[in-house]
Formats: structure tokens, sequence, C-alpha cells
């Protein structure tokens, strides 16, 4: 079938294209179409199907009026629920977002940029990727408007919407301290992102100041491994004597640890207190209550979004770097 244009209905009604055009626009008051017109107008486009010719409108304001999405893992609750108040948010605005996803890697996340280009996307929201400091410092200086989320590159001056990781961290380590733990280990991911070597720094800290600190009770697992690389990591902690409290710095690798010492000890959850960065929904369905620190994922995606949008219609530059604190939930 072809295509019904703004055309074919003025045809239909025997009235003018740029009426027509007045009213599927929302501006038949500014053209003066008189209210039982717009109705006739809007009536016989219900009738033939009438869809608005988005690439033609795109080239008349200079935009596509759709946003990039880049996220590591939708497989992850965490990143599933961010992109889901980033679609609903950027809806409200009038955008439509693409979703993509890398799975932590650094070559997918270039790709993923290029084929969103090609797609004319007006800018990028990014959860960017370890080594991925390139494929955004090319979108900086291309000018192309960029927010990155949850995680940032410091050492590039871009905007970016994440949580205080190091006072997050070190809040949750402090609750565990009060609770009395004086065997707190730390399982987090091997690498070298910002957001997480923060979290790290902030349990040091914590232990630090508490006069507790043992290097050998930080454990690190890999993205690719983290189901074996946290039982082995569990083992050996579960082997320490008098061990009393685990961080975890992300829900992931959290889920991963529950799911092991439930197999291991079902116990072992009146020996050891637990903590988790993120909440997971896992934690409704085991036999322990687990405090997690809450980050605001609504307000994370608006002002992602917020920015943004800025940088696109208003053509700003300056870059805006948004910290905001996670919560306590125990």
């Amino acid at each position: 079938m072809a295509r019904v244009s703004i055309k074919d209905i003025a045809i239909a009604l025997g009235v003018s294209n740029a009426t027509v055009s007045l009213v599927i626009n929302g501006k038949e008051k500014e053209g003066r179409v008189g209210f039982e017109m717009a109705e006739k107008i809007r009536a016989k486009a219900k009738e033939l199907n009438y869809e608005p010719n988005n690439l033609a409108r795109s080239l008349r304001i200079g935009r596509s009026e759709t946003i990039g999405l880049i996220v590591a893992d939708i497989s992850n609750i965490f990143f599933a629920t961010l992109a889901f108040h980033i679609q609903e948010y950027a809806e409200k605005l009038g955008y439509t977002i693409v979703i993509t996803n890398t799975n932590e890697d650094t070559s997918k996340m270039g790709k993923m940029i290029h084929t969103l280009q090609s797609r004319q996307v007006d800018g990028f929201i990014i959860v960017p990727t370890e080594n991925g400091e390139e494929d955004i410092a090319k979108l900086v200086r291309s000018k192309t408007p960029v927010v990155l989320l949850d995680r940032c590159f410091p050492a590039i001056e871009t905007s970016h919407v994440m949580i205080d990781n190091y006072q997050t961290s070190y809040l949750a380590t402090r609750h565990l301290i009060a609770l009395g733990c004086k065997k707190i280990a730390l399982l987090t991911y091997k690498n070298k992102l910002h957001h997480m070597t923060e979290r790290k720094r902030g349990y040091v800290d914590a232990v630090q100041n508490a006069n507790i600190f043992d290097d050998g009770l930080i454990k690190e697992v890999s993205y690719e491994n983290i189901t074996e690389d946290t039982t082995n990591a569990i083992n050996d902690l579960l082997k320490i004597k008098d061990l009393d409290g685990i961080f975890f710095s992300t829900d992931s690798v959290c889920v991963a640890g529950i799911k092991y010492m439930q197999e291991t000890d079902k116990n072992i959850f009146k020996k050891v207190n637990l903590m988790s960065f993120d909440r997971n929904e896992i934690f409704d369905f085991v036999n322990y209550d687990v405090p997690y620190m809450m980050q605001p994922l609504p307000e994370m995606g608006r002002r992602a979004i917020d920015i943004l949008v800025n940088q696109i219609v208003n053509k700003s530059n300056t870059s805006e770097k948004i910290e905001l604190q996670a919560t306590l939930h125990s």
C-alpha cells in the first residue's frame, strides 16, 4: 500500500496542503484554521491511517529526536531498570530511545556508537566499558552530545551522572562495622573503571579508620567468569577464622555469592553479615535480610536525559557532573 500523505488528506477534503500540515502539527490556532475544519482533518487522517513522515520532519527541524542508549549488561536488573526509567522520561519529552548492549565489551561499544550514528541519533547516553576512553573522546572531539551514566572517565571532560561511589561504599562498610563486624571482606570486580576504584577506596578508608584493615580480605572477580571467580573467592574467605562481614561492590557479585553460600552452608548467614552496593530481586527470595545501598535510578535517568536534551536543543557545551547519594536499606 502507498503511504498516505498530507496531500492525499488535502485532496480528500478540498483544502490546501498547508492547512492540513498546520493541523497535523498541532498549529491550527497559529494558522487560524477553524475548529470544525481541524476536527475534519484529524478525522480524515485517522480514517486514511495517516502516519507522519518522521524522516521529513527530522530534516525540517534538524534533528531526529532519537537518543542512543548504550548499557553494559541489559540482563542485569540494575541496567534494565535504569533503561526503563530513561525511556519513560524521554518519551514524555518527545524522544525515542534506541537501546543497545555491550556486554562489557569495548569493541562492541565502538560498533554500537557507529551503528547509532548511522541512524542519525541526536545524542548518546552511555554506560562506558573499561578501556573505552578513546571512543568517548572521539564523541567529545566531534562535539556530539553525550552523557556518561553510572561511570565516567575523569580525564575526559564530559558530562556524567553517577553515584558518589566513594561515600556510598564508605557508609556501607561503616554499617557493617556498626553491627560489630571486625573482619569484613570486599568482593569486587577486577577492573580499572573509576567507579569501581572509588568503591574499593571507600571500603579501604572505612576499615583503615576502624583499624581493622586486612589486605587479604579483598577479593577481585572478573565479569567474564563471575560465577567461578566468586565461588573461589567465597571458598577462600570462608577459611578465614572469625570472618563476620562481606561487602559486595555490585549486586551481580552479591547474587553469585549468595547462590553459592546457600548451596554450601545455609547457616552461614547467621555468622556472616552481608552488604550489597545495589538491590537485586533475589533478595526477596532468600531467608536473610540483605542490607543494600539503594541508588536513585529514576533520578539518574531524568538527570541524564535533561542534560543531554539541553546539549541537543541549546547546543550547550558545558559539562555537567552530577554525583547523587545512595540510601541505606537494612
